[in-house]
């Protein structure tokens, strides 16, 4: 009885769930939010991460054609993160909070889908099942291109669903210009595009109209690339020869490469268990939703289930190398799966339990507290991302201290001095990019310490400092520049970096050098003669010793 006067209740209910749906959302979008600032300046820049800012600098002040610079990516979100410095300032926290808000957005996407499939209550679980997903938190705040990629996917599809396929088009040439991997959201867009076309009344109109937003994007950036062609190659081109191309790999190693892929997938929940669980959900979900009278539909769920395995079978069987953001894109599918078996569960449970509802307060609280059960597991591994504890997205702490380094060489950088660096340069070309721009600081890469010692003897004029990793220590350094009587000097510890400055080693006077101050002496009391002989002996000796000897007496310093 009392089940019976709810339910005739609900329909002036309507207005107000819509309004606490909203309400949801906008809390949902809260928490994704909160979950994703705690990283925003707590490390400094990824390598990867480094490049793509440098590339955004030097884009914004120095050449947006990359005529000398060549990005193996396309020039979107540089061009997108270069307005982001010009308003936020040129910093790692500002290149950042460009992705966190994309991240954010990412949400309110997937819940519209959800929505749009299974109703009010899959759009909030949808939401909030990616707001706590610890892919989605630990890839937000970074400066890669992957958030703007699945961004512009997820708004394709959500377009494609809603059948506005000029939109569709405009978006997926958003992520193809973002970043290669944007081809993948391709056949899932046109899928589902073709599944709720229906008919083939105004397929080619719609068609057209996708393909009309398709090249509003693609035709400039390909008219860009067009005019660096005689001088640089194609971002596509490079692109595909850094990652040392995508072939097929050989059978045997997909058995070595699988659980490599399957290792950062298990990250997509946070636990391995997670996994289990939902499976055993999904798997439930479908064996029940035939006997439910509001069964979810199981079709969108089947094709992003396809994709989704296709996706993660490609990566396993090509040559594409083994990175945990190119997982990224899984995260939204994992979230909206889960939401279906999700909801196929809340609504089994309805049905299969009728007499819980023996009130229409009872009624309204089951599906909350079964929610909320189902979303306790989610917690500890969100609150994990946010603290930056998971082994993927950004730096955990591998460059602590490079930024105190980089500001002290450019405070230092009045003297132009020679910064030697084995595996920083992109890291110095986002750090100092003002102060190399200026030719205050000349950067160098050195392959081995041998090079280095030779390198730095052969330029005694500048300061010349040395950075060095605690992760990437020099094992015979002093050895290679005691050869050329040069040894190294601290200057700066910070983090896990050292600032070492290379300096001559001390020299004692001996009798057969001739150097200036003395000949100045013996020419005080000494006939012309004797001071030209001198003069001669000191000749033949600059010509017959090495220079890194002669330092200290032919420059004018004391021995």
């Amino acid at each position: 009885m009392h089940f019976a006067t709810w339910l005739v209740r609900s329909g002036a209910m309507v207005q107000r769930l819509a309004m606490k749906e909203r309400l949801l959302l906008i809390g949902v979008l809260w928490v994704g939010l909160a979950l994703r600032l705690p990283l925003l300046d707590r490390f400094p820049f990824h390598q990867d991460e480094a490049i793509y800012g440098y590339w955004a600098r030097y884009a914004r002040h120095v050449d947006p054609f990359f005529l000398h610079v060549w990005p193996d990516k396309p020039p979107l979100y540089l061009w997108l993160l270069s307005g982001t410095f010009e308003l936020l300032g040129t910093t790692p926290a500002a290149a950042r909070l460009l992705n966190i808000a994309i991240s954010t957005l990412t949400i309110a996407a997937v819940a519209a889908l959800a929505r749009t499939w299974w109703g009010a209550r899959a759009g909030v679980l949808a939401g909030l099942l990616l707001a706590l997903n610890p892919f989605a938190i630990s890839f937000a705040p970074t400066a890669f291109t992957d958030p703007l990629l699945v961004l512009a996917g997820m708004l394709a599809l959500l377009n494609a669903v809603h059948r506005r396929f000029f939109w569709m088009g405009v978006w997926l040439g958003v992520a193809i210009m973002t970043k290669q991997q944007g081809v993948f959201f391709i056949p899932l867009a046109l899928g589902f595009a073709l599944y709720v076309q229906r008919s083939h009344g105004r397929l080619l109109h719609r068609a057209t109209a996708g393909g009309v937003g398709f090249l509003l994007v693609v035709a400039p950036v390909v008219w860009w690339d067009s005019l660096r062609w005689a001088v640089a190659p194609s971002p596509w081109d490079l692109g595909a020869r850094n990652a040392g191309g995508l072939t097929l790999a050989a059978p045997g190693q997909w058995f070595a490469r699988a659980p490599a892929w399957l290792e950062l997938g298990g990250h997509l929940l946070g636990s391995g268990w997670l996994w289990w669980l939902s499976l055993v959900l999904l798997t439930f979900g479908a064996f029940r939703r035939r006997q439910l009278h509001r069964a979810p539909d199981a079709a969108p769920a089947l094709g992003l289930a396809l994709w989704g395995a296709a996706f993660l079978a490609l990566h396993i069987v090509t040559t594409v190398q083994i990175w945990d953001r190119y997982l990224l894109p899984l995260a939204p599918i994992v979230a909206l799966l889960l939401t279906f078996a999700l909801e196929a569960t809340l609504n089994a449970g309805v049905v299969w339990k009728p007499h819980i509802a023996i009130t229409p307060k009872i009624a309204g609280w089951t599906p909350h507290l079964l929610t909320m059960l189902l979303m306790a597991p989610l917690l500890w591994p969100a609150v994990q991302a946010a603290q930056g504890r998971l082994p993927i997205g950004g730096d955990h702490g591998a460059y602590t201290g490079l930024e105190t380094v980089a500001a002290w060489l450019n405070d230092h950088a009045d003297a132009r001095p020679i910064v030697y660096q084995r595996n920083l340069g992109w890291h110095f070309q986002f750090y100092l990019f003002d102060t190399v721009q200026a030719g205050q600081a000349d950067l160098r890469w050195y392959p081995s310490t041998v090079y280095l010692a030779d390198n730095a003897a052969k330029t005694p004029h500048r300061p010349r400092y040395l950075v060095v990793a605690d992760w990437s220590p020099e094992r015979n350094l002093t050895s290679q520049l005691a050869w050329r009587r040069l040894r190294t000097q601290m200057r700066l510890r910070a983090g896990n970096f050292t600032v070492y400055e290379v300096v001559e080693m001390a020299t004692t006077p001996a009798p057969w050098r001739v150097c200036r101050e003395e000949a100045q002496d013996a020419g005080q009391g000494a006939t012309m003669t004797e001071v030209d002989n001198v003069a001669t002996f000191a000749g033949f000796v600059q010509q017959a010793l090495p220079q890194s000897q002669l330092a200290a007496c032919l420059v004018g310093e004391k021995p």
